[in-house]
């Protein structure tokens, strides 16, 4: 893709998130292990694929204590926006931005992130974790240190509900 269409994309994603319309948004970037062992000793390489999973993973883990058993039954989840970044000359990591739903979990919504991060087979230690402003949307949405812009938003992972 041209500069030129990657730009259009960066605009639309930016207007079409509209982050007014967000509860209590988060800035979270999580970082994913690059190896990790299995238990017959064997050395396993991260991939993209296998970072698609462990987010998903990682949502299910953050929505059931938020939602309960609706989170399984009724599919309901938080709303987050997720952009992997790194590859092959840097840790591969994702930026996201989740959304607190209730006021009452603004301040436990931090500890719910990071155990759930720590509970995934890939989850590393480093993560960040701030409430946000548009200014993180910008950086999420920014051209540079994503192989191709279009495809490193987690589209299946992106919730926006109605």
């Amino acid at each position: 893709m041209t500069l030129f269409n990657n730009f259009k994309i960066q605009q639309s994603i930016q207007n079409w998130i509209d982050i007014e319309q967000w509860h209590f948004p988060y800035a979270v970037t999580l970082t994913l292990k690059q190896r990790r062992w299995l238990d017959n000793g064997v050395s396993l390489a991260l991939t993209p694929d296998f970072a698609t999973r462990n987010l998903r993973h990682f949502l299910n883990l953050v929505n059931k204590p938020i939602y309960g058993s609706s989170a399984q039954r009724n599919g309901k989840r938080i709303r987050s926006v997720a952009v992997q970044e790194g590859g092959q000359y840097k840790r591969l990591h994702y930026h996201l931005m989740l959304d607190c739903p209730r006021n009452d979990l603004a301040l436990e919504f931090p500890a719910i992130l990071t155990k759930s991060w720590i509970k995934t087979d890939w989850g590393y230690p480093q993560i960040d974790i701030q409430p946000c402003d548009q200014g993180w949307l910008n950086y999420m949405t920014k051209l540079r240190d994503k192989t191709d812009f279009a495809s490193a938003f987690d589209w299946e992972l992106f919730h926006k509900p109605n």
